[in-house]
């Protein structure tokens, strides 16, 4: 009893996120391994998981992220359930990466206006994403900030502008990482969008 609550905490702390890795690598059969140990999160049971495939994009190219079966067939005592583990450069349930929005983000901080932060900036994404994202961003900042309490007090002002953007707590919590939200989502295991 007690290996399995120890497998279902380490799992519930550390497996919703992962860096990217190559299918055929050793990193990946090792993260596999990890995943199949830490056992489902919704039932406990790590005899029964199964690697269920991988999440695709919408164009199919590009992997998203890796999907586990929770086995309830022959003799396994699993639930039935599918979970997934995603890239952290994969926002869940969303098209754009990590680093669009991270680009659209530090472009609307640094510009007048979210029109001219996206013409000027020559993203590569809709106008309506752009304003969309961004409405999105200013509401999560609350979900965003306080995630990164628990990591780092957030920085000083070095002006007498405001971050309404989180984008200096972010830097300040992953200084080294070359894309920061990829960095909250790996680092604090939620998604960034909560």
């Amino acid at each position: 009893m007690a290996i399995k609550r120890i497998c279902a905490v380490w799992y519930d702390a550390w497996m919703k996120f992962s860096r990217f890795l190559e299918s055929g690598s050793l990193d990946f059969l090792n993260l596999r391994v990890q995943i199949k140990a830490g056992g489902c999160p919704h039932c406990r049971h790590p005899s029964a998981v199964v690697a269920h495939g991988y999440l695709q994009a919408a164009s199919g190219s590009n992997t998203r992220g890796i999907r586990f079966f929770c086995s309830d067939r022959y003799s396994n005592e699993g639930c039935g359930r599918t979970f997934s583990v995603h890239w952290d450069t994969v926002i869940p349930r969303c098209s754009l990466l990590t680093a669009q929005i991270l680009a659209l983000v530090r472009a609307v901080a640094g510009g007048p206006s979210t029109h001219g932060a996206w013409y000027f900036g020559r993203l590569a994404i809709s106008i309506s994403s752009a304003y969309r994202w961004v409405a999105k961003w200013l509401k999560l900042t609350g979900h965003i900030r306080s995630a990164l309490c628990r990591t780092v007090q957030p920085p000083g002002k070095a002006d007498a502008q405001t971050d309404p953007f989180t984008l200096n707590h972010l830097s300040a919590a992953f200084p080294t990482a070359h894309c920061a939200i990829a960095a909250f989502q790996s680092g604090l295991q939620t998604a960034i969008t909560g």
